[in-house]
């Protein structure tokens, strides 16, 4: 595997190398160190930044460092048509402000335009025990179950499975889905996606607890309460357009994305 590791120089830049070492990506992974310095006043911290990181991922990691000058959007977006990468890892903060809610637009603009596997750290924790997946019927949630899974396989994380339905005709407020609440078609339709996700996870080499999850409502709204009242530590969750995709559906999939990056308090793999 090939990770990217971008660092502005700031405090919260280190997250990101923090994550990738809670998730236990396979050891003969290689990571490319990017610092990227808008002025030259900057460039001090970018590399006090990039010493941390290297000092974290040496004993497990292949590392090797790149430095870019300009806009910290432009050049990551460069990297990594320039290069081949698995995942393209942020922190949350510093003078990239991802998930800054004032700053949606920035968000977008990295999420959507990389079309690379992305992973956002924020409030990482110690451990990650708690991940939330995504089902859904497309191609990128078959994607998200196969390569989430994969890369997630060597933690000990519990799994929630997640699939949200429509909200119901009439209903002013999303509800917490239990299976009585959808007709008995519906009922075998969601299991039979579920089961199906569930496989892919197993497939892919997760051994750990997958908890099946029904919601009703809002997605981004669902997504969250689930997040809030389950205490997961990491969203993992599909987008962007894919070969053989209805064009508007990659679309609002990215809409929802932006939502989710800008709303929620962990970190999110999105696929």
């Amino acid at each position: 595997m090939k990770l990217l590791i971008c660092t502005d120089g700031s405090t919260s830049s280190i997250e990101s190398a923090d994550l990738i070492l809670k998730l236990r990506f396979p050891q003969n992974s290689k990571m490319t160190i990017l610092g990227v310095n808008e002025s030259q006043k900057d460039l001090k911290n970018i590399v006090t930044s990039m010493d941390r990181i290297d000092e974290k991922f040496v004993p497990f990691y292949i590392v090797e460092r790149k430095i870019r000058y300009g806009d910290p959007i432009k050049e990551i977006i460069s990297e990594a048509l320039d290069s081949t990468y698995d995942i393209v890892a942020v922190g949350s903060g510093g003078q990239l402000s991802l998930l800054n809610p004032q700053l949606g637009s920035t968000t977008s603009k990295l999420a959507r335009k990389l079309h690379t596997h992305f992973l956002v750290a924020r409030n990482v924790p110690q451990i990650v025990s708690k991940v939330l997946f995504c089902a859904g019927t497309d191609a990128p949630a078959s994607m998200t179950m196969t390569l989430g899974g994969e890369w997630i396989s060597n933690t000990d994380a519990r799994i929630g499975l997640l699939n949200v339905l429509p909200e119901k005709s009439g209903d002013v407020h999303g509800v917490d889905s239990l299976y009585e609440q959808t007709t008995s078609e519906n009922k075998e339709q969601q299991d039979s996606l579920l089961t199906h996700a569930k496989q892919q996870l197993i497939d892919a080499g997760v051994k750990n607890e997958i908890l099946l999850r029904i919601r009703q409502g809002l997605i981004v709204e669902e997504v969250i309460n689930e997040l809030a009242e389950g205490g997961y530590e990491l969203l993992v969750i599909g987008s962007h357009y894919q070969p053989g995709q209805d064009r508007w559906q990659g679309t609002l999939l990215d809409d929802v994305t932006d939502q989710l990056l800008n709303r929620c308090t962990c970190s999110v793999l999105i696929i």
